[in-house]
């Protein structure tokens, strides 16, 4: 199964990201959704995920500085914006 982490600050989305997408159909797992980098950084640290769907305006940390964390501490991490 393919890893996913989503990461956004607007509920609304972050809810539309994981009740919209059949993830299991898809060969794929949500490992979390998260409000904001740090959260996604510390999802990130403990088992990453395949791939990190992420807005870029978030607070604590944006999305752009999430992404060059993510790829420092796995670099195999696909991200989507």
């Amino acid at each position: 199964m393919i890893k996913v982490l989503v990461a956004d600050d607007e509920e609304i989305v972050r809810t539309s990201l994981v009740d919209m997408i059949p993830w299991q159909e898809l060969g794929m797992v949500l490992v979390g959704s998260v409000r904001n980098g740090l959260e996604a950084l510390d999802v990130v640290s403990d088992d990453p995920p395949d791939i990190v769907i992420t807005d870029i305006r978030m607070p604590m940390m944006d999305g752009l500085e999430l992404i060059e964390k993510i790829k420092m501490l796995s670099p195999d991490t696909e991200i989507i914006i």
